[in-house]
């Protein structure tokens, strides 16, 4: 591995590129690929000023509000309108049939949790490369549903989205897909079950197909289970 690395030195910019896709992966700091070498350079030496001080004061604000700042500078700088996001009009919400302590509740998130006997959305191992490839196929995707049973030990859940930071959801996946919670609920009857079967998959997909194609499939499953509401969280 050392002979490998000498003869394949990475660079600053090779090092910020690979935390945007491919085993680095990290979505709190890929905006680093946003900026040049000599910036991003500039941001990691401000990054360990920081880090010593925080070390130091046993106070991170400061290097939280350090980060946050540079992330919404660099996100600001390469937002543009999508040119392939339908215009979707709102939808009325529709009124729950019966009270929330008689109702079955089901789990239904584009966060891509999934099961640990389950394929994942994405291999771990995907170089920046393929991953952007795979990204611009997404305009095309279809999206693959993940059913996730409700007695499912939570710790035989994981998570693999490329687009948020899921930090906090490997540590609880409860943040991203509230199992444990909706089983309280239902213990102590502020609802009346969670549905036998939840649902997840991969946010990054086709928008106009899922809403066409897709989400009629899957309202269907969500009737035939007698589910009467659910629960919707983003990924």
């Amino acid at each position: 591995m050392a002979e490998e690395a000498s003869q394949h030195p990475l660079t600053v910019g090779d090092f910020a590129d690979s935390l945007y896709h491919s085993t680095r992966a990290d979505n709190q700091f890929k905006f680093l690929k946003n900026l040049s070498e000599g910036q991003s350079a500039d941001f990691l030496q401000q990054l360990l000023r920081l880090v010593n001080s925080a070390m130091d004061d046993e106070d991170t604000s400061a290097l939280t509000q350090f980060v946050q700042q540079q992330q919404r500078q660099a996100y600001q700088a390469s937002q543009t309108v999508s040119k392939v996001r339908p215009d979707l009009s709102a939808v009325p919400l529709a009124a729950l049939r019966k009270p929330l302590n008689q109702a079955k509740i089901a789990l239904f998130t584009s966060g891509a949790i999934y099961r640990d006997d389950q394929p994942g959305f994405y291999p771990a191992n995907l170089t920046y490369e393929e991953a952007a490839q795979d990204t611009r196929s997404a305009l095309e995707r279809v999206a693959s549903l993940r059913v996730i049973a409700a007695d499912t030990p939570v710790e035989r859940l994981r998570v693999g989205h490329i687009a948020y930071d899921i930090h906090a959801a490997q540590e609880d996946v409860n943040v991203i897909f509230p199992l444990t919670h909706f089983h309280e609920l239902a213990q102590e009857g502020v609802i009346g079950a969670l549905a036998g079967n939840n649902y997840s998959f991969h946010g990054l997909t086709n928008i106009q197909r899922l809403r066409d194609e897709t989400t009629p499939q899957w309202v269907q499953l969500l009737k035939e289970d007698g589910v009467d509401a659910v629960f919707l969280t983003p990924g």
